[in-house]
């Protein structure tokens, strides 16, 4: 029988501290919350204030760390976007500066037959590699002139090694 149902107000007495708040833990997770007193204003007025309810508190609680967990969402999204949104943009406004601005510049410029020229030492480079190239083919032709068999003596018969026996 539960003695105490019809009463608001209990008082215990606790040896220490720690015991005040394990009681009070204990309260709190069997749904009983302390009222609020009647707490003066630094004005001196009083002021009232009420206890809501258990359940519309763990409400208000529950939408409170919903509404925290949201917003860490939100800003870890912001920190691993704004690096590359960033970066897309600055890659796209060079894009377009380098489309618009130097490719009109290399097409204004009166001698375009000189910018597809060779350099002199690309033209160097190149005859060095058709050198070798050439090189290497005369080479790979005397290596298949070459006759890859091999004189060999025929093997010896084998020993008769019957009279050991």
């Amino acid at each position: 029988r539960n003695v105490y149902k019809d009463l608001r107000q209990i008082e215990l007495a606790c040896d220490s501290q720690e015991d005040v708040d394990s009681w009070k833990a204990s309260f709190l997770r069997a749904g009983v919350y302390p009222e609020k007193d009647q707490t003066e204003s630094e004005d001196g007025a009083q002021e009232n204030t009420f206890s809501m309810d258990p359940q519309l508190e763990r409400q208000v609680e529950t939408i409170r760390n919903l509404v925290d967990s949201y917003v860490g969402i939100i800003n870890k999204s912001i920190r691993d976007l704004m690096p590359k949104t960033i970066m897309h943009l600055m890659i796209n406004n060079t894009k377009d500066f380098i489309h618009s601005e130097l490719l009109a510049f290399l097409y204004s410029c009166s001698d375009q037959g000189s910018l597809m020229e060779e350099s002199a030492e690309q033209a160097q480079r190149r005859d060095e590699m058709l050198r070798m190239y050439h090189a290497l083919k005369e080479a790979l032709a005397i290596i298949g002139d070459i006759s890859t068999s091999t004189v060999s003596t025929p093997v010896p018969p084998p020993v008769d090694d019957t009279w050991l026996q």
